[in-house]
Parts: C-alpha cells; structure tokens; sequence
C-alpha cells in the first residue's frame, strides 16, 4: 500500500503544481522504484512493486472498482469457470454403495429426486467432482428400486425465475438474478386465459445481472419510451427503447425489493416505477447503478473499472449506496429471514412485505 500511496501522490502532485503532463508524476513514481531497487536492504522483484503500487489505486476510486495481480485474478477466473463442481450430495462408503447423507438444494441431485438414505453404486466421493457439465454415471437405489442415472455436474442454484399462483387470479413471480432468461420464462409460465390479475415481481436479494435481460423483462409490460440509458465515458449513449406488441401485459403490478436488490435488478423496479406500471413495495433498495469494465493485461492482472452509469427513464441516476425508495415502505423484524422454498400460504403468514404487495393488488 505504500508505494501505492507513492504513485498516487506523485501523479497527484504533479496535477496541483499545474504540470502540462498530468502522467509526468510518473517520473517520481520510476525515480522511487529505482531507489527502492537500488538501495533497498534485501533486493525485491521490480513487478512485485510495481503490483503492490497498483494495490493503491482503488483506494482513490469507487467501491466497486478493483485492481487484481495475477494470483489473484488467476484464482477468480477459476472459482468463476467451476472448474471443480460435483452433483450435490454428500456421503459416506458403506456395503451398499455411497450412501447419501444430505442432498443441496436446487442441486442436480435434488432435481432428479435423490434423497438421504439412497445409495449411489458404481461411484465414491472422490470422482463426484469434476469440470462443469460432465455427466456422473451411477446406479440409484432406492429402497428395493434401483434405476440407472447419468447427471450432468453443475451449481446447486435455484433457477432464475419461478412462478407461483397466489390465488384468485394474482401470481407470483420469484427473480433471483439476471444472467439468465427471465421474460421468457415468465411470459411461458403465466396463463394466458383467465388472464392474471396481477402479478407480485419479487427482486429482493436480486444483486442484478445483463442489463439485456432486465430490459426485456421490463419492456414486456410498457409499450414505448427509453427503458434504460448508459452513458459511458468518451462513448455515445446508448439506449433501450420499449416495443409495442400485442403480447405486452396490462394488468397491474408490484415489485418486492429491500436493501439487497441492487444493479440490473434496481433497472427493472426503477423503469417500472418511473413509467408508473408499477408500485414498489419493501425497503430501499441498494443503490448500484454504474456500469463496470474489465481490463486484462500481459501479466495476468486485470482492473475491473467503473466508466459510466446507467440512466432511468426519468433520467434519474442510481448514485452510490442511495437506491430506489419504495412506494409503500414496509420493514421485516430485525434478522427476519424469507424461506422462499416455503409453501405462499405460509410465507404470507410471516412475511409481511409479501402480504402487503397482495394487498395493494387486490385494491386494484
């Protein structure tokens, strides 16, 4: 950090003593360096410096800009590839196989019904891992049944999007993130007769994704007007504008978000709420809406860089850590927690903000 802390006051210096090169505070950061390389008591790699420097920079930056060395960006990509990922269960060796102790939810495990108590022949635990979307072959038994299963290994994560009926006619949409279709499997799960009467959109704990896909999912319930607006740094604008189709939904709808509904998924409540479609009910949300980049370079290291914003229909921006503020604020007691696997009729006994979305549907 301290040569860092070097960099960046030299750079720094050089912009208050009105230099015409604002880089020339690059001459005290080379004039450092080589000092540190000549006279240091232990000699050091001059790219070990020239990375602790780097260190420093975000510091002058946003919270969501970063600097990475090449270990450590190294270590991201893998993490990010899954490299090593399994089915979902964990076991012991027994007579009968890999008996299964537990299951992860939203697993390939669990999607293909495998329950603690069955045991998995053919296979141990060590060959459960492996690179992602490589199939698993193994015989299942179950009780006195045995069936022969090849799974695809993969993430235990719960789809992007699931779709409930609340009852007379009012559905309920889960959004859990954005990096996968959304509209689409919303638009096939609604009924298209009786027609909904109202929808709850639920975009809490959504930390965002493709700006694409919350555009599409917005532009299904408005039929013209820019939805979003980037604006990068030296680039030209660019916009999303609505489409008007038949398809397009008029029914009302409310928009579930709280203080961990950030990026993408603020696009989606913000353009619903600017364009009036919709009633934002919760808590604040996050308050994220710049647009990030990243740079990789020879040596392994890479910069991920914040260089523009993402503008709402209003023109509105969402400026850091000062999010969207509900229509309707409604809290959740201190350390409340949601099981969204929880049957709707239950949830809606405990989770008071659900409730009141459905109550704002049925004044409809």
């Amino acid at each position: 950090m301290g040569y860092g802390v070097a960099f960046l006051a030299g750079v720094g210096a050089a912009v208050l003593l009105g230099a015409s090169d604002p880089y020339a505070g690059l001459d005290v950061f080379a004039r450092v360096l080589s000092d540190v390389d000549a006279h240091y008591e232990v000699e050091l790699p001059l790219l070990q410096l020239v990375h602790a420097a780097l260190d420093g920079v975000p510091a002058v930056l946003d919270e969501h800009s970063d600097y990475f060395p090449p270990e450590e960006w190294s270590r991201i990509r893998r993490e990010d590839a899954g490299l090593s990922v399994g089915i979902g269960v964990a076991g012991a060796p027994e007579a009968c196989g890999l008996r299964v102790q537990a299951v992860e939810a939203w697993s390939p495990a669990e999607r293909a019904g495998i329950a603690p108590g069955d045991c998995l022949q053919g296979i141990d635990a060590a060959s459960l891992p492996g690179p992602l979307s490589t199939t698993v072959t193994f015989t299942l038994v179950h009780g006195d049944a045995r069936r022969e299963m090849v799974l695809l290994r993969g993430f235990s994560a719960p789809p992007a999007v699931t779709v409930s009926p609340l009852g007379k006619d009012l559905w309920y949409a889960r959004v859990r993130q954005l990096n996968e279709a959304v509209a689409a499997p919303l638009a096939a799960a609604l009924p298209a007769r009786p027609a909904p009467k109202g929808l709850v959109i639920d975009l809490r704990n959504n930390p965002g994704g493709r700006v694409e896909e919350a555009a599409s999912l917005v532009d299904r319930f408005v039929r013209s007007g820019t939805i979003v607006t980037t604006q990068v740094r030296g680039e030209a604008d660019q916009k999303v504008d609505a489409t008007a189709h038949a398809s397009d939904w008029a029914f009302p709808v409310v928009v579930l978000v709280n203080g961990e509904t950030a990026s993408a998924a603020e696009i989606v409540a913000g353009a619903l709420q600017d364009f009036k479609r919709a009633e934002l009910v919760g808590t604040p949300t996050w308050g994220k809406g710049s647009v990030l980049r990243f740079f990789q370079y020879e040596d392994g290291s890479a910069l991920k860089l914040t260089v523009g914003r993402y503008r709402l229909p209003s023109g509105r921006s969402l400026s850091a850590r000062v999010g969207l503020q509900p229509d309707v604020l409604v809290e959740l007691p201190p350390g409340a927690r949601v099981d969204d696997r929880a049957p709707l009729v239950e949830r809606l006994a405990a989770d008071a903000q659900l409730a009141a979305a459905v109550a704002r549907l049925q004044s409809h």
